[in-house]
């Protein structure tokens, strides 16, 4: 669902100039951040062991990390790896080599359209002066040079794209079976959007009007896969154009690619996501494991109640819910196999466990939330703590509660082992120290988000070059996938913004209170109709962009109703986590069937989470219904 390909697509090589050319601007990108990272943990070292510290480090900080960020971009194009949904391959077909041309070449417009927004800030800099507040620097030729990086990655993927059409025009693509079927789909949806944006879309057409044309259209482009956050961004920088003027829709193009690839808080999460990689080449998954299954390994149901305890733990450091399940899925899977677990129990707790990987902070998703509803990440951080540790125990009762009921889907306990206990536990001493480091200076107030992510990211670094077999490959391998993942997020938080912005002037906040009365209606089946609303989304939807999407427009009814957005945040994310478990297209039970492979199939895989599913649903009513159990540790720790 969040990455689609095709099997009849034209033969496209994978290791061509232009990748390799997307692949030297990723790495030195991502070890440009590694260097911004040092200079963030000498700055901390220096201000707390002596009274100085690195004058002027935040700004620069946000002039680097603007040309890194910039060099992200190129490789997911060219790797098709935008996360976007197949949702028309009935209606066009199995053959989808035309819709996928035609998205190269929207894709590569849209990185263009980027890149000449980024030059207009440069060029806006200059023409005004702009320098730094605290060392005087002169922007310019850093929104330039930033400009210039992303206009490369522009450029790379507009020759992988013609070269996309050079081999289907040579292979004669378009005489293939179906070819035509899915271009009439691909061109019929993209006629019929412009026509409904011309015929009912102007300045003078009502908020309802305007807001429902632009999520039809959104939701037609992205059914013929346009990756979900170039699809944001052509519809709201096209309504602001159809609205406003081309002018306003260039200005806000401009505005939010710079804010967003010059914020050093989302600079925290390819931080923290290459801390995820490091953590996992280093082997911190297994030491988790291994601690938890030798304290409950020998009880009936214990390894899954480790699997779960230890999807937790590697997802505070990871913080992603696929990569924490395709971890585990990994480690945890094959050793349940061999004790005799059922298959349906052993895959469901890994695949609800991932879940964890983004309630847990740190969380790339609430850190995303907060930058869009304008809140403290750290603050969100401090409430997500006790509403995920509850989610964990809700799991592991769970787990007890099903192999009380059905004895047989786990073996027998065993003897214990205090020896293994104890060894295993002064074996797993790296995470603990990661975790504490992370979290710990993050809750007392020592690290804002991005040092946090950049102590956690050296750290992790220096427990993966001390681990055996890990070479300059693995190195490069982590740097590579850090590159992919962080840049589909930013490619999605760049359109979204850009959508939100249109729903801003548009304003849809307006329209969302005048559809739900306040006074009359009851608070809390507006919050259970919202919460209906994230289940349906999360089934269907990328987590991420259903968060992007939605929060804008709901944001508002909270604030009106009087809750907490922080708490909102929380109700939010388990929600849309909840549906990555979900039937029919629960995101973390397909990564648990990649792992597995075809010897499970995937109603066995579904069968085994529906305990987890109703804890999670327990967990959540109780959330709802008692707010403090987010919104306790912020207030206690705030004093």
């Amino acid at each position: 669902m969040t990455m689609s390909s095709s099997a009849h697509a034209a033969p496209i090589p994978r290791e061509g100039w232009v990748e390799k050319f997307c692949k030297i601007l990723a790495l030195a990108s991502l070890i440009g951040l590694l260097l911004i990272a040092v200079g963030t943990v000498v700055d901390i070292l220096l201000r707390t062991l002596t009274p100085y510290s690195v004058r002027g480090l935040y700004e620069l900080n946000g002039l680097f990390i603007c040309i890194c960020v910039a060099g992200l971009a190129g490789l997911v194009f060219v790797r098709h790896l935008n996360i976007r949904m197949d949702m028309m391959r009935a209606l066009a077909g199995r053959n989808q080599t035309a819709v996928r041309l035609a998205c190269d070449l929207a894709e590569a417009m849209v990185l263009g359209w980027f890149a000449g927004a980024l030059a207009l800030r440069a060029q806006d800099a200059l023409a005004y002066d702009e320098k730094t507040m605290v060392l005087g620097w002169a922007t310019a030729q850093w929104w330039g040079l930033a400009a210039a990086v992303l206009a490369l990655a522009a450029a790379a993927v507009l020759l992988k794209a013609l070269w996309a059409w050079w081999l289907a025009l040579r292979n004669r693509a378009y005489g293939q079976p179906g070819f035509w079927r899915a271009a009439a789909v691909a061109l019929g949806s993209v006629a019929l959007c412009a026509w409904l944006s011309l015929t009912w879309v102007d300045a003078d057409a009502s908020a309802g009007v305007q807001a429902g044309m632009a999520f039809l259209v959104l939701y037609l482009l992205i059914a013929v896969q346009v990756p979900i956050g170039v699809a944001l961004a052509i519809v709201g920088a096209g309504y602001l154009a159809l609205t406003l003027g081309a002018e306003q829709a260039l200005l806000v193009s401009q505005n939010e690619v710079a804010r967003a690839l010059s914020s050093i808080d989302m600079a925290a999460i390819p931080l923290f996501l290459l801390m995820g990689n490091f953590a996992t080449w280093a082997g911190l998954s297994g030491d988790i494991f291994k601690s938890g299954s030798a304290w409950l390994g020998s009880r009936r149901g214990g390894l899954a109640v480790a699997s779960v305890l230890g999807c937790g733990g590697f997802g505070a450091i990871c913080g992603s819910s696929i990569a924490t399940t395709a971890t585990f899925g990994k480690v945890a899977f094959v050793e349940m196999e061999r004790r005799n677990y059922a298959l349906s129990l052993a895959a469901g707790c890994i695949a609800a466990g991932g879940t964890l990987g983004a309630l847990i902070p740190p969380s790339v998703v609430l850190i995303v939330y907060c930058l869009v509803v304008e809140q403290s990440i750290q603050v969100a951080f401090q409430a997500a703590l006790l509403p995920g540790l509850l989610a964990v125990l809700m799991y592991v009762l769970a787990v007890a509660a099903a192999v009380r009921l059905k004895p047989d889907i786990a073996p027998a306990p065993e003897s214990f082992d205090w020896a293994l206990a104890y060894r295993s536990t002064l074996q797993a001493w790296r995470p603990v120290v990661l975790f504490a480091l992370v979290l710990g200076g993050l809750y007392g107030g020592l690290f804002t988000t991005q040092e946090a992510a950049s102590v956690g990211v050296l750290l992790a670094l220096a427990f993966a070059i001390t681990t055996k077999g890990f070479t300059w490959v693995q190195f490069r391998a982590s740097l590579l996938d850090t590159a992919l993942n962080a840049g589909a997020i930013y490619v999605i938080f760049i359109g979204a913004n850009i959508f939100a912005s249109f729903m801003s002037f548009a304003d849809m906040t307006q329209l969302a209170l005048s559809l739900v009365d306040l006074d009359t209606m009851p608070h809390w089946l507006i919050l259970l109709m919202l919460a209906m609303f994230y289940l349906l989304l999360g089934t269907v939807f990328d987590t991420l962009a259903a968060v992007l999407v939605t929060t804008p427009l709901v944001a508002p009814l909270i604030v009106g109703m009087g809750h907490d957005l922080v708490w909102w945040g929380i109700v939010t994310l388990s929600l849309v986590e909840i549906g990555m478990i979900t039937p029919p297209l629960g995101m973390n039970v397909f990564v648990m069937r990649s792992v597995v492979g075809e010897r499970l199939p995937l109603l066995t895989i579904f069968k085994g989470v529906m305990p987890f599913l109703a804890a999670d649903l327990m967990r959540l009513s109780l959330l709802m219904a008692f707010p403090a159990i987010a919104l306790w540790l912020p207030h206690a720790l705030s004093g």
